[in-house]
């Protein structure tokens, strides 16, 4: 039977979580960096000449594409330098959208969150995610860009809660399995990272068949075939978490590709992310600042 001080608890947990509704409202610079990532448009010239708008993200990006890991020979002075010879449009935008993010939330408020961690699934993820879909069987693939974002974003609802939320989660993140984490999260907290990634996300403007991944993605029930965004990052989701986990990534049950993905397609892709894993341990450290 449940105290007053549990009562007290619930109701002060259910206040703050409403708190998700105001919570970290874009700023200007978040704004136009929210819409150049979401825009699957948006070319080469727009990209750098939106970033050297903002000093801190320029250096950033500049001291990746400088750093001794892609050992490029000479130095590069300009963001459209670094985006041609080295970076790329997605590994530049998920930079740009990882200090948005680091803007908005305080990680280092909860000791058992671990960035590196957090970031390695979302680019693993990602990149799976961008891999895939060009291979969907339906008559509009979802497009590469918008599915490296929405798998880079697939938990972003765990930084909204870490924020909220910092000594509970730290005891979700002690658990040793990803199901274990949900569970405890919805526990303590009666919401779990992918319904707070939603009202996040609503709140940001996201289009809403990114919200739909965000908010799915970990869901048990199939999606239909007319949402091949949110199938596509179910799929890089569970992948992600047995390449993650170390337990295999070939015993996907066929129910969950739907037909819209071959074995041996997946196989493929896979394989090729497999022999980047180094490559998406460096990204991760750049997007968590545990690398400069």
């Amino acid at each position: 039977m449940a105290g007053a001080g549990d009562n007290n608890l619930n109701e002060e947990l259910q206040r703050r979580l409403f708190r998700m509704q105001e919570i970290a409202p874009p700023s200007a610079m978040a704004q136009e960096i929210l819409g150049l990532v979401t825009d699957e448009q948006a070319d080469l010239e727009e990209v750098a000449a939106t970033i050297e708008k903002f000093p801190e993200l320029t250096a950033r990006i500049l001291r990746c594409a400088n750093s001794a890991y892609y050992g490029q020979r000479g130095k590069i002075y300009s963001v459209a330098e670094a985006i041609i010879r080295v970076l790329g449009l997605s590994v530049t935008k998920a930079l740009v959208l990882s200090m948005t993010l680091e803007s908005a939330f305080r990680p280092r408020n909860c000791p058992g969150f671990k960035a590196e961690r957090y970031w390695f699934s979302a680019v693993m993820t990602a990149s799976l995610a961008r891999s895939l879909a060009p291979l969907m069987k339906t008559t509009q693939p979802p497009d590469p860009g918008a599915a490296y974002t929405a798998g880079l974003l697939h938990n972003i609802g765990i930084l909204a809660l870490v924020e909220l939320f910092p000594e509970q989660m730290s005891k979700v993140f002690a658990e040793p399995d990803g199901d274990a984490e949900r569970s405890l999260m919805r526990s303590l907290l009666g919401v779990d990272g992918q319904q707070a990634g939603a009202v996040l996300g609503r709140r940001w403007g996201l289009p809403e068949p990114l919200v739909r991944s965000i908010a799915s993605c970990r869901e048990p029930k199939h999606p239909g075939v007319d949402e091949p965004l949110l199938i596509l990052v179910k799929i890089a989701v569970s992948i992600a978490d047995r390449l993650f986990q170390g337990t295999g990534v070939l015993d996907l049950p066929d129910e969950l590709h739907g037909g819209l993905l071959g074995i041996a397609d997946v196989e493929a892709a896979v394989a090729q992310i497999a022999e980047r894993i180094e490559e998406l341990r460096f990204m991760a450290q750049m997007l968590s600042g545990s690398r400069e």
